[in-house]
């Protein structure tokens, strides 16, 4: 038994509570970002409704901040 194989164990309830415990900041950045991505990719609009629509996005992902605490 050299080259013994190892099963690793995967627990789907432990990997969706670490989902559940990321920062609300990192959430809301990661769901801005792709906001983001989305309106300069979109075709359905034009450039001049692209523009003002990506720096509010743009000011939107920019101020995200962390809560916080409550005492």
């Amino acid at each position: 038994m050299d080259h013994a194989k190892r099963l690793y164990l995967i627990d789907e309830f432990d990997r969706e509570y670490k989902r559940v415990q990321r920062p609300l900041a990192v959430v809301a950045k990661a769901q801005s970002a792709v906001q983001l991505d989305d309106t300069l990719r979109s075709s359905e609009i034009s450039n001049h409704e692209k523009a003002p629509q990506y720096v509010a996005e743009l000011h939107r992902y920019l101020n995200v901040t962390a809560p916080s605490p409550t005492v």
